[in-house]
């Protein structure tokens, strides 16, 4: 199916202007990226855009935009897909439900949309056992939240490794009540919920998947420590992971310069995707 357009969608929850503005940013550099839309449910957000490399080399990056959990699209996330298509690898972008949707709500559509992935793979010339998840921000939290949890792969047919390796950028790895949130409770969660379940930070309770843990020098001041205990956590289960703070690059540039072939990003994840394929 046809990639949707932004006035495919209805309207979002209000964010900062200099956010939105960013959001558009990102649709004019993703317009041009040939792909391929595949719905999995009814719901306009219910949708994997796979963007196909050329000459495919079988692995899947899967990323998963941001947002605050309440804003954000799939198909703004299409500008990344050159710099891994160089490589060979094949570029999708996951859909899920926003706010006043929560975590409830939101985290099973990703559980669905990988599934619809791994099932759709071999139609572009890969291979289901070589996916890899990644997101941004809120798709961060998610994308680290799918590859600790070991509760939601049975129920979809899916192998408990079914995530080869995990790449969050800037992500949220905790979303509880302890955690350093100026406005807390953040919009993934309804009322009541103290987010500890719905922390990747406090569900790392096997070996993981290999981890890249990337943010920004200038990120959210919040968020930095954030990442460094999350890494921690990850290596004290045993898990393989690896940290990269790129100096200089805000919550925002630091997802841009995932664009950039030559970017440090891209040629750290490009490697390491390539390494743990």
């Amino acid at each position: 199916m046809t990639i949707l357009r932004r006035e495919d969608y209805p309207e979002q929850l209000p964010r900062p202007e200099a956010v939105l503005a960013y959001q558009l940013e990102l649709w004019g550099k993703s317009r041009d990226v040939a792909g391929t839309d595949i719905p999995w449910g009814d719901d306009v957000y219910q949708r994997v855009a796979v963007y196909p490399a050329s000459e495919p080399n079988g692995t899947i990056f899967a990323f998963i935009h941001g947002g605050r959990w309440t804003s954000g699209h799939k198909e703004a996330m299409a500008f990344m897909a050159p710099g891994f298509h160089a490589a060979g690898i094949t570029f999708a972008s996951l859909g899920h439900s926003l706010a006043p949707n929560s975590y409830d709500e939101g985290f099973p559509d990703l559980c669905s949309g990988l599934a619809c992935l791994a099932s759709n793979a071999e139609r572009f010339d890969c291979d289901p056992g070589r996916i890899f998840v990644g997101g941004h921000s809120s798709g961060g939290h998610y994308a680290a939240q799918l590859a600790v949890t070991g509760d939601w792969q049975s129920r979809h047919g899916l192998p408990r490794d079914v995530i080869k390796g995990c790449l969050p950028i800037s992500g949220v790895y905790d979303v509880s009540s302890d955690a350093d949130f100026d406005d807390w409770p953040p919009p993934c969660l309804k009322e009541g919920d103290d987010g500890r379940e719905k922390s990747p930070q406090y569900r790392v309770a096997e070996i993981p998947p290999p981890f890249l843990v990337t943010w920004g020098g200038e990120d959210y001041p919040f968020l930095i420590p954030q990442a460094k205990e999350f890494a921690r956590a990850l290596a004290d289960s045993g898990g393989d992971v690896e940290t990269l703070e790129v100096p200089g690059l805000t919550h925002f540039t630091v997802l841009g310069d995932g664009a950039d072939p030559a970017g440090e990003w891209n040629r750290r994840a490009v490697a390491w995707i390539t390494a743990h394929s």
